[in-house]
């Protein structure tokens, strides 16, 4: 179990870090569920396991404690599991995407910081970055107090053509996305053409108890929002056949973003906010499903 724990941890360095892969997503995926299994078995949890700790960015910059936790999501690649957790309660199914998480804050109208998700509770500031990333404007018409988490990402067809003219070797989209965000250079940056897509709004001042509101909430302020469906009846029926459409989506090349996986979240947001804490996550904040093979 050991050996696993560090070729996991060696992973996850690199997944964060921008550095070059040592193990597909598929294969760390497989390997934790392992871990997860001998440590269910042998009764025993090494303290640097990732099953009980989130891997953190290397960001430069000042480091800064999240006004609201950005805890990770549990995840699955049974649709089964995926209906018992949604309780017959509507949900939303949207994009896992694959890239850096950053969350955004705005007051008065104005950004007033962007900073990573780092470990779930202290993340970096990368604030004199924004300009330089698409979909963070400075000034949005909500004057009230506002946080965002979204990912930073690169479409296929930027990371192609960046890689192409430059020449550098990235393996994938989200290494040259994480990558990007060490530097100092706002301009070299700017150049990567990195997408900012809000996922989920944290806080609004604002009482808007639906998930769907909230997201049209963030579009109103002029966001691009992830891509998101409805789901009112999540029986084993509906929640499959949605699934296979959204997959289909990615295995014939639709997708210009990178994504691992897919999203499902209640559109109760008050419902979502009673859930407890397990580990690193929040048992109701939502639900992440990884395709079962690597196929998609």
């Amino acid at each position: 179990m050991r050996q696993l724990v560090q070729k996991l941890n060696a992973a996850a360095e690199t997944y964060y870090n921008g550095q070059n892969e040592i193990m597909t997503d598929y294969e760390w995926d497989a390997m934790f569920d392992e871990v997860k299994q001998l440590e269910k078995e042998t009764g025993t949890v090494l303290s640097d396991s990732p099953t009980i700790n989130v891997s953190a960015d290397e960001t430069a910059g000042e480091k800064e404690a999240h006004e609201f936790p950005a805890l990770s999501l549990a995840k699955t690649k049974k649709i089964d599991d995926l209906v018992k957790w949604a309780e017959g309660r509507e949900i939303w199914l949207s994009w896992k995407l694959d890239g850096l998480t950053l969350v955004v804050t705005y007051d008065h109208g104005r950004r007033r910081k962007v900073v990573t998700r780092g470990d779930g509770h202290i993340g970096t500031n990368i604030t004199h970055l924004a300009d330089a990333l698409q979909g963070i404007p400075a000034k949005i018409p909500e004057q009230g107090h506002l946080v965002i988490r979204g990912e930073a990402v690169i479409a296929y067809e930027d990371f192609n053509d960046f890689v192409a003219e430059s020449g550098e070797d990235y393996a994938n989209p989200r290494n040259l996305a994480s990558g990007s965000l060490t530097l100092k250079d706002a301009e070299e940056v700017k150049r990567r053409k990195i997408h900012w897509i809000p996922f989920t709004c944290v806080h609004t001042d604002h009482e808007i108890l639906s998930w769907g509101e909230r997201m049209a909430f963030l579009e109103k302020q002029g966001f691009q929002t992830v891509e998101h469906e409805k789901i009112k009846e999540p029986t084993y029926e509906n929640m499959q056949a949605c699934i296979e459409r959204w997959t289909q989506k990615v295995t014939a090349g639709l997708n210009p973003y990178p994504v691992d996986g897919l999203v499902i979240d209640y559109d109760d947001a008050a419902y979502a906010e009673t859930g407890s804490v397990t580990g690193h996550h929040a048992t109701r904040a939502g639900y992440a499903y990884k395709w079962a093979d690597e196929s998609a």
